[in-house]
């Protein structure tokens, strides 16, 4: 028998041991800024994103300030253009990817990776001022007592040019585990757990459409076992079982 719940604490676990290590060596607003590049890469332009987060830290993000100055210094530093109009004159100018290295094969238009960099420079401008952790922590806060789980995720992650589905994805993989880990506040826990624990499943991916063919008995009823099924595929594609 498949323990979802028990796979889903499991998935969880993990998660948070990854933001735990990823505070120990770097800054709070530095670390949640890679992890959330690092996801707009899907598997096959994740290490691009990290390496493009790595040349054009949040502290340089932060001191752009305007969205087309930030999105332009990112698709500059990326390999997509050559264009340095109102780039500052202290912008390095060396630190640069080749284009090349980024993979469009099978990766619908949408999210080809110069779309998703435009996307994601409406978050980043938008917490110039507060920070990128004090924005979600601020969100968060305004949500605590939000018993709709889906309005709570659509305050939280209260920014355009990514879809919705995208962004259901980037709370669960990475603002509610790195807020577990990161803050102290015992309200913010036990909000983000009963929302792991009780809101409706996030869309059906291939994965979790495979397991629903491969187990059509075992349940997913919420987002932790969501969370339980994707963990027990990847563990069982590894050969590890679960």
């Amino acid at each position: 028998m498949i323990d979802l719940n028990y796979l889903g604490e499991k998935w969880l676990e993990l998660k948070k041991q990854r933001m735990q290590n990823l505070l120990k060596i770097a800054l709070p607003d530095e670390a949640l800024y890679r992890e959330i590049m690092l996801s707009l890469g899907y598997p096959s332009n994740k290490v691009n994103f990290l390496e493009l987060a790595l040349i054009t830290p949040y502290s340089e993000i932060k001191k752009l300030r305007e969205k087309q100055t930030i999105e332009k210094a990112l698709l500059y530093r990326a390999g997509f253009t050559n264009d340095r109009g109102n780039l500052p004159e202290d912008f390095d100018f060396s630190l640069r990817m080749d284009k090349s290295v980024w993979n469009y094969k099978g990766i619908r238009p949408a999210n080809y990776p110069d779309k998703r960099i435009k996307g994601i420079s409406n978050l980043l401008s938008k917490t110039v001022e507060t920070g990128l952790v004090n924005f979600f922590l601020n969100n968060i806060l305004n949500t605590v007592n939000n018993k709709n789980f889906v309005d709570a995720i659509k305050s939280i992650m209260d920014f355009e040019g990514i879809g919705i589905q995208r962004k259901q994805e980037m709370f669960f993989n990475i603002i509610l585990p790195f807020y577990l880990v990161f803050s102290q506040d015992n309200e913010i826990h036990k909000f983000l757990i009963v929302m792991f624990e009780n809101s409706s499943p996030p869309y059906e991916n291939k994965l979790i459409k495979n397991f629903k063919m491969l187990y059509p008995d075992v349940k997913i009823a919420n987002s932790k076992t969501y969370m339980g099924a994707i963990y027990y595929l990847k563990e069982k594609n590894k050969g590890g079982g679960a």
